[in-house]
């Protein structure tokens, strides 16, 4: 954790650089929404068939109309089905694949720093981040691209099992056997790890990928011997990363909400034009907002404990079991070097 803060606070970019790529996100929903008002207004508006006589009170001619009491619906053809469908499949393996990207520079930002030594020099704060966007354009979107393909395709799966799931619920038609609930919440189960390994899978390969400029495939295979041959050092990292980071999430959240509070409680906002009859939902907002901002900013820190944690995994494979390249802070933070040699065999 302290590596981490001491790499965000060298390689100052990094603190910004979260804002770019949901920038460039923002840009493309517009994009999107606007192919995709144009997409589902393509059908044709055609009148429900009725099977029996009903009536109903139409407001604009006052009178009691049989005609038009059944209902529109619209219909698409096949080629526009298709379309609508590779859409919000589209929408989403681009949501995720800049994601990926952004989690790639930030891994690759952080690793150059490692693989420096930590060394600081007066072109660190901005260098790495340019640097690590360029590796990324120039050799390591296609493989960026299939680990955000391989995810979005297993998620848009579930998503669809999903809605066959519910659909069956609200038709009644669930299996009522013990045999057959026995199955059905045991793919359910089953489909959610899948979903986890993936994420993770992908999380540490595109740290990898930054690392090593290998492909996909590779690079998952590399991180996956990493993780299982440093299981407990890395195990060890995350679990007390994680609690940190998350009561970091909800101090900032509840300092937000305090705040909002204490800013209503003022005689500004008791005064008769600016009164507030309750303060609860203006709280609630800030302590939302306040959630969402600390875990965008977080995840930076999430990743550069990632991509340490794997390069000093990574330089003490290359040189059987040493860290040649270890800042001292974090060979302080994981123990000396013959503890290492000892954990690493």
């Amino acid at each position: 954790m302290q590596v981490a803060a001491k790499v965000i606070g060298e390689v100052q970019a990094l603190i910004i650089f979260p804002v770019m790529p949901y920038a460039i996100l923002g840009i493309f929903y517009m994009f999107w929404f606007a192919a995709a008002f144009y997409l589902f207004s393509s059908g044709q508006i055609v009148q429900n068939n009725c099977n029996s006589n009903c009536c109903a009170y139409d407001l604009v001619s006052k009178r009691v109309n049989c005609d038009r009491c059944c209902g529109y619906s619209i219909h698409y053809t096949p080629h526009i089905s298709i379309a609508i469908f590779f859409h919000l499949f589209g929408c989403y393996w681009a949501t995720q694949f800049f994601i990926a990207c952004s989690s790639t520079v930030i891994a690759g930002s952080v690793a150059s720093y490692y693989w420096a030594r930590g060394e600081t020099s007066p072109e660190i704060p901005f260098l790495p981040v340019f640097s690590s966007m360029k590796q990324l354009i120039r050799y390591s979107l296609g493989s960026v691209a299939l680990g955000s393909l391989v995810l979005s395709f297993v998620e848009s799966v579930r998503f669809i099992l999903e809605s066959i799931r519910r659909k069956l619920k609200v038709a009644n038609t669930t299996p009522e056997s013990c045999m057959g609930k026995t199955v059905y919440h045991t793919s359910r189960f089953c489909f959610q790890c899948i979903e986890w390994i993936i994420r993770s899978v992908n999380r540490n390969a595109y740290i990898m990928i930054a690392i090593t400029g290998k492909s996909f495939c590779r690079a998952s295979a590399i991180a996956t011997e990493l993780i299982i041959s440093n299981i407990l050092r890395i195990g060890r990292v995350n679990v007390i990363g994680d609690v940190i980071l998350y009561l970091g999430k909800l101090c900032v959240s509840l300092s937000s909400a305090l705040f909002a509070f204490l800013m209503l409680d003022t005689h500004k906002y008791r005064s008769s034009h600016n009164k507030i009859s309750s303060p609860l939902l203006p709280v609630l907002v800030c302590w939302a907002l306040g959630y969402v901002v600390a875990t965008l900013f977080f995840a930076v820190v999430e990743m550069s404990i990632d991509a340490i944690i794997l390069s000093f995994c990574q330089d003490s494979e290359e040189h059987q079991g040493t860290a040649q390249y270890a800042p001292p802070l974090l060979m302080e933070t994981l123990g000396d070097q013959n503890e290492m040699q000892r954990l690493t065999q």
